[in-house]
């Protein structure tokens, strides 16, 4: 059975290409409707944890799928500004090498090791929706500060889990 945070999880993951789409659209009342959109999918990532543990419905489904629509969301958007010039790619290129990176130390662990969402990691992907979303209908020192923020907590806190976790690792 499909409980409710799980629903909201993957709530996140239908908008994802809405929001893509409604960016991608050269009316820029759509692009601010994006931004609604893109706010209420970053509030299910906030709410589907807080509702899971409240309500004593943790899942391992929900545990997979949160952080992985958490990625979706913040990657995919990302792509469409880098497509439509709104965003820089550099920023891109650093939180999908940080992803990558972090994905793929996790899927080597050794068993039984596991690597939970460190505090400062979902800060930045809470600074990272930030970023976005200002990129998406703004320009100037706002998105660009925003930017620069996040592209720090991505790299520090990749460099963190690599610095933890390496030498749990089964070659």
């Amino acid at each position: 059975m499909v409980k409710l945070a799980d629903w909201l999880t993957l709530s996140r993951v239908l908008l994802t290409p809405v929001i893509a789409a409604m960016w991608l659209s050269p009316a820029l009342a759509w692009h601010w409707a994006g931004v609604a959109v893109f706010v209420v999918a970053g509030l299910t990532d906030v709410a589907d944890g807080r509702i899971a543990r409240y309500l004593n419905q943790t899942s391992r489904f929900g545990a997979y799928v949160d952080p992985l629509a958490d990625k979706l969301l913040v990657l995919v958007t990302a792509a469409a500004l880098v497509f439509d010039h709104r965003l820089a790619v550099w920023w891109l290129a650093v939180v999908v090498a940080r992803e990558l990176a972090v994905t793929t130390l996790r899927s080597v662990l050794k068993p039984g090791v596991s690597m939970p969402a460190r505090p400062l990691a979902k800060w930045k992907t809470l600074v990272q929706l930030f970023a976005v979303g200002a990129a998406s209908v703004l320009s100037g020192w706002v998105p660009l500060t925003l930017l620069i923020v996040s592209a720090v907590l991505t790299v520090w806190t990749g460099g963190e889990y690599i610095r933890d976790y390496w030498p749990h690792i089964e070659v």
